[in-house]
């Protein structure tokens, strides 16, 4: 009966140390998983911290680049009415340039008929010796008040005579000037005109580089956004996961002791109850720990995982030839220039050439510098290629099409649509070279 009864004692010792230690390795555990979650939590709000400075420094990137890309758009708008006006003076110097060279018709008519008068009257004084005629014919005179109306007579005939030769000299000094002032203004509202056509591309090129970084900083702060969207919902998983950790740690404490009560007054198969309990909590909080790691590890494969960038194509190096463009660059012959045109109701330079290249399938840059940029530069030009100008030496500026023989058609400020020389006075100079699409 004693030795039953130390067995007995023996076993519910062994019984309650083995449920403390069981209880104690249950409380570590859930320990090191609230350590784990709120390492976790430490870690992701130093992250999200980071992000939000990202966020908040991408936002005044932004802005300002907005800022600056508002300004260039407000110097577009300036320069284009610089560029409305300008071609709106051109027009009119044509128009004057028009009804000048009627008026110098009219004043070579009229000069044409004093020279013929000024010539007869010389011939006839070389003939006919009218100088002794005027002495003869006052000589004549009956009486003091004849010689008197007669000397008059005379002089008016001189005085007619010299004012015609003012007259002359002076309409053809005024015709002489008119055309110079007027070619001079339409050379100025030329220059003028390429000027501004050269800056409105560079306000171009800089509006479009201030769109393409305001779409860069965009995309770099909404996948911070993104990026700070997924660390709070990992921040809110691991906050969650503690409460749920601290609750199920003295829920099991709870447990524990209440079983270790229960020990003493129940027999031994409650022990090992508790112990199934035990192990089975232990196995869900490992579970739901590895399930946890899989889908970290899913999304960081998910974000790590890009699309690999597709090769650019490559230029054909065939080229367009004024066999397959010359029936519709004829079509528009005559066509009047005008800045932004791109239609056959009138056309700027580049618009000429896009219409043109257009008929046969290919596309090319709306200005004259971006159609250089894109060409494929050749040194020995054939028809059909393009061929590219600069007023200031700096930047191309205009643009036509090469049809051989030293000879392009282009759409220019002061004829339209025409054929000129590549090596004039005008265009010789500011010739950049040459561009094959």
């Amino acid at each position: 009966m004693k030795k039953k009864l130390v067995v007995s004692a023996l076993t519910g010792i062994l019984l309650m140390g083995s449920l403390a230690t069981t209880t104690e390795v249950l409380a570590n555990e859930y320990d090191e998983a609230i350590r784990e979650n709120r390492s976790t939590i430490e870690k992701t709000d130093k992250k999200i911290h980071n992000l939000e400075e990202t966020i908040d420094s991408l936002q005044v990137d932004v802005s300002n680049t907005e800022n600056e890309l508002s300004a260039i758009n407000e110097d577009i708008s300036d320069n284009e009415k610089r560029i409305a006006e300008a071609v709106d003076k051109l027009e009119k110097a044509h128009k004057e340039m028009k009804t000048l060279q009627e008026e110098v018709d009219a004043l070579e008519i009229v000069i044409e008929k004093r020279n013929e008068q000024l010539e007869k009257q010389a011939r006839k004084i070389q003939v006919d010796g009218q100088t002794t005629n005027f002495i003869e014919f006052i000589i004549d005179a009956e009486s003091l008040s004849d010689i008197i109306g007669r000397i008059d007579v005379v002089s008016n005939l001189v005085g007619t005579n010299r004012k015609l030769v003012k007259a002359q000299v002076r309409d053809q000094q005024e015709v002489i000037e008119k055309q110079e002032k007027t070619e001079e203004t339409i050379t100025e509202q030329n220059n003028l005109a390429a000027e501004l056509e050269g800056i409105s591309e560079e306000l171009e090129q800089q509006q479009l580089e201030k769109e393409v970084l305001v779409a860069q900083l965009a995309a770099e702060k909404a996948t911070a956004e993104a990026e700070r969207s997924r660390f709070l919902s990992q921040k809110a998983e691991a906050e969650k996961a503690v409460v749920e950790l601290v609750s199920a740690r003295e829920e099991a404490a709870e447990a524990a002791r209440q079983s270790l009560e229960n020990r003493n007054t129940e027999n031994n198969s409650s022990s090992v109850e508790s112990e199934v309990s035990v192990s089975s909590s232990s196995q869900t909080s490992n579970t739901n720990s590895t399930s946890d790691s899989n889908k970290t590890n899913n999304k960081s494969e998910q974000q790590t995982s890009k699309p690999k960038p597709k090769p650019a194509p490559e230029a054909s190096s065939n080229g367009v030839t004024w066999g397959q463009i010359s029936s519709y660059a004829n079509g528009v012959l005559g066509t009047p220039y005008l800045y932004g045109g791109s239609t056959t109701s009138a056309f700027d330079c580049s618009g000429f050439t896009s219409y043109v290249f257009g008929k046969v399938g290919v596309s090319l840059p709306r200005s004259a510098a971006g159609q250089y940029a894109a060409s494929q530069k050749v040194s020995n030009p054939r028809p059909g290629d393009l061929v590219f100008f600069s007023a200031n030496g700096s930047r191309v500026t205009h643009v036509g099409i090469y049809v051989g023989n030293g000879r392009f058609i282009g759409a220019q400020t002061s004829t339209g649509v025409a054929y000129t020389s590549v090596h004039t006075n005008y265009w010789g100079p500011k010739l950049v070279g040459y561009g094959r699409y």
